[in-house]
């Protein structure tokens, strides 16, 4: 699969939002309800970034996003969180492919 070339600003929300988002699960530091609201400044901020005018705003490239925040220098893989059984669990996804 095509990489594509996402300017650095744009890596860097993307980041934040991770760590925002991992920040969340674990239920650390901050209120939930200020991270979810700073979640969701991410979120505007990343989906009316201007980098998606040019190609558009795709299921494929918000993954390639996510994957070139990941890879990129302070990245960090965002939690696996899941609901069973009336219990929310929060896990490490895994070992990041080589």
């Amino acid at each position: 699969m095509a990489s594509f070339p996402f300017p650095d600003d744009l890596i860097h929300l993307r980041q934040q939002w991770t760590r925002t988002y991992n920040l969340l699960a674990v239920g650390q530091e901050k209120g939930a309800a200020e991270l979810r609201r700073e979640l969701i400044g991410l979120s505007c901020l990343i989906s009316g970034h201007p980098f998606w005018r040019a190609g558009g705003y795709s299921a494929v490239r918000r993954v390639e996003l996510r994957r070139a925040a990941e890879a990129a220098a302070g990245g960090e893989q965002q939690l696996v969180v899941r609901y069973t059984d009336g219990t929310f669990t929060v896990s490490d996804p895994g070992p990041r492919p080589s």
